[in-house]
């Protein structure tokens, strides 16, 4: 009992729980940062909201399906108060489909694909209390704070319409309204096609005086009345090139241009305040005071009196919801996210770095305080890192000169590995992602097609094996026999040419020129010197054998790596061949019992090199299925396809998963081949 308190350091036993609990707090901060990235509020209606389009007031929430069914509800108790089915226009044609609905004043709006604006009481019993038709497709409304002016904003083709409408016209689906009886911002001598609005609306803002102001791209807003373009309209040059969204305020306007670039301004709009966040929109919304600015996969949030409030990743979602105190991002779980919500997420997101920093310092030193809390195990410690310092310090720049290789290898070889193998365990098409655990793998083990792939892999892995080993060992031999410089010059040069030729260019070469079909095809055309009228298809569909062979002739007489094999033999002693030459050894037996194994790293490293190739190489079975469709596959065409012709969407978690099975049997591959290496070298 004595000689084990003697062999603890009580200094260091303290350590090692002092860093044990930081360990445990860090996790837990780096765990409420990390689930706070996917958190949300609970919706203020029943899930089922959860749609492609939605929208709220103080009062009523509304949401659209992708089936495209309508519903409002109550948002006190959460009651659906009607659902609404725009009916097709002939029988066994799709129904519309709404493209936009906002909710203002009690009322529910909704823009049809079908060119119908249609307006609802958001209590009532789903009848349209309005039906509009126009003559473009309608896009986006925007409404005031108070008043029944609003506007909508439309293209047709090319052009682009804002049309200012009532919040109580009429008009029903037998007889609708007509946009007709409503002003727009167009025609006559003061076409804003002549320089404003139609060359690329950005903002529009309705404000309660009635008065609309449209936003261009070309660092112009331009102020219309109630009656559009019959009062004219007054003009205002300002900063923003790409105004996306804007709105009135007690000193004049604020707003969000596409360039993530926040403003105040004053009543003629010149810009007395600008904040920059460095993040580009690919669009900006205003709900209210409040702007939503999606790009780039994140949501940014300003207020017009705060600017910036929060900066928050959409995780794959699109921005479905954009009202005053809240917005709402798809999914297969769509999230609620309030304004709270989002500046707690924002401010988790800044610090998540800062807790993994401490997380991982604190592991390493209650590794190091866990070590020399026990006597023995301390001294061994100190002493392998006395030794590993003196090393350093002795050949310093040898190790910091492989600082800059690792770095590099870990951003674009070891992050892609390991992100990689994260896809493959979600459901991920580019733009959503929906964890799935095992499943992509299970399907991998259960896809027929992938692993009747590997047959042809193999066949084509052992002849690219004996195509990069074999021919080029042989010219470099015959090469290396030739006494003549000049001449091994000149073979030496044209055996290097057809290597500059790109591999494309190359394989297009090979599979319209020489295994070309049709009788200017190299082949055929020898052929039909001894047998008249000879036309054959070597490579095309149903003939996948002969397909297989020819594909595997490409590049004849194989002769690429002879260059390093030729260096290799040149860097053999010369009196080693003269002693082979007076022991009676013939070139053949010289070859086999000198050069081989004196070449045999060179051997190695194209051996290892070409196998790696091989196996991950689909190029010439996908340009050449373009040219011909033989249909031949290889797994890692598959895991191409997979991601590029998937049918409607990409699957990188499946093409992850068959990813991972390559990784593994290459990985394997590389080790059994370094340990044998080692095993030959310790002999």
């Amino acid at each position: 009992m004595q000689n084990l308190r003697k062999n603890i350091s009580p200094l260091w036993a303290a350590l090692t729980a002092v860093a044990l609990a930081c360990v445990i707090a860090f996790s837990v901060l780096t765990a409420l940062g990390v689930s706070a990235s996917g958190a949300g509020d609970a919706f203020p209606v029943p899930a089922e909201a959860g749609a492609s389009l939605m929208a709220e007031d103080d009062v009523y929430f509304a949401a659209a399906g992708e089936d495209g069914a309508l519903r409002s509800y109550r948002k006190e108790d959460g009651e659906r108060l009607f659902t609404y089915q725009k009916p097709a226009e002939e029988e066994g044609t799709a129904a519309p489909l709404p493209v936009h609905i906002a909710l203002y004043g009690g009322q529910l709006f909704a823009l049809y694909d079908d060119r119908q604006v249609l307006r609802f009481d958001a209590d009532g019993n789903g009848t349209p209390a309005g039906v509009l038709e126009t003559n473009y497709a309608p896009q986006r409304t925007y409404f005031p704070t108070s008043g029944t002016l609003f506007a909508v904003y439309g293209v047709v083709g090319a052009q682009k319409e804002v049309y200012l409408l009532r919040t109580d016209f009429g008009g029903t689906a037998e007889e609708p309204a007509s946009y007709r009886d409503y002003p727009k911002l167009d025609g006559g001598q003061y076409a804003v096609s002549s320089g404003g609005v139609e060359t690329g609306v950005q903002g529009i803002c309705v404000t309660a005086e009635e008065e609309v102001y449209v936003a261009s791209d070309i660092y112009t807003v331009r102020k219309f009345t109630a009656n559009g373009m019959k009062d004219g309209y007054q003009e205002y040059d300002i900063r923003a090139e790409k105004l996306a969204a804007f709105c009135r305020t007690e000193g004049g306007f604020a707003g969000v241009d596409l360039a993530g670039n926040f403003y105040q301004m004053d009543e003629t709009l010149r810009a007395t305040y600008v904040q920059r966040t460095g993040q580009s929109f690919d669009s900006v919304v205003c709900a209210g005071s409040t702007f939503y600015g999606y790009g780039g996969d994140t949501v940014v949030g300003f207020s017009a009196e705060q600017g910036k409030l929060f900066s928050v990743s959409a995780g794959g979602g699109r921005l479905v919801l954009a009202a005053p105190a809240a917005f709402s991002l798809s999914g297969a779980q769509p999230r609620y996210i309030g304004i709270a919500l989002a500046q707690d997420i924002a401010a988790y997101a800044n610090i998540l770095p800062v807790y993994i920093a401490l997380l991982v310092v604190m592991l390493l030193f209650l590794i190091f305080a866990g070590l020399h809390a026990w006597r023995p195990l301390g001294r061994c410690v100190n002493h392998g890192l006395a030794v590993c310092g003196k090393t350093f310090v002795k050949h310093k720049f040898a190790y910091l000169g492989l600082v800059p290789t690792f770095a590099l290898l870990a951003v674009f070889y070891y992050w892609p590995i390991a992100r990689g193998l994260g896809l493959s365990f979600f459901n991920y098409n580019g733009v959503t992602s929906e964890f799935v655990g095992f499943k992509n793998f299970w399907d991998v083990l259960q896809n027929t097609l992938f692993w009747n792939s590997t047959l042809n892999m193999f066949i084509l892995l052992v002849t690219d094996l004996v195509k990069a080993i074999v021919p080029p060992l042989i010219f470099a031999e015959f090469i290396l026999a030739v006494r003549s410089k000049r001449f091994s010059f000149v073979v030496r040069v044209l055996l290097f040419i057809p290597g500059i030729l790109p591999g494309v260019a190359g394989t297009l070469v090979w599979v319209n020129g020489i295994f070309g079909s049709d009788s200017y095809g190299l082949l055929n055309s020898i052929c039909s010197l001894f047998v008249p009228g000879f036309m054959q298809t070597w490579i095309g569909p149903y003939l996948e054998t002969r397909s297989l062979i020819s594909i595997i002739m490409f590049a004849f007489p194989w002769v690429g790596s002879y260059l390093i094999f030729y260096g290799g033999i040149m860097g053999i002693p010369k009196s080693l061949f003269e002693a082979a030459e007076l022991d009676g050894c013939g070139w053949w037996r010289r070859m086999a019992t000198i050069d081989l194994p004196l070449i045999f790293a060179q051997i190695k490293y194209i051996f290892i090199t070409s196998f790696i190739a091989s196996v991950q190489d689909y190029g010439r079975l996908f340009i050449t299925d373009q040219s011909t469709g033989h249909g031949l596959k290889v797994p890692a065409l598959i895991i191409y396809e997979s991601i590029y012709k998937g049918g409607s969407e990409p699957n990188y978690g499946l093409s992850s998963a068959m990813s991972m099975f390559l990784f593994l049997f290459l990985l394997a591959a590389t080790i059994l081949s370094f340990r044998k290496q080692t095993s030959k070298e310790e002999m």
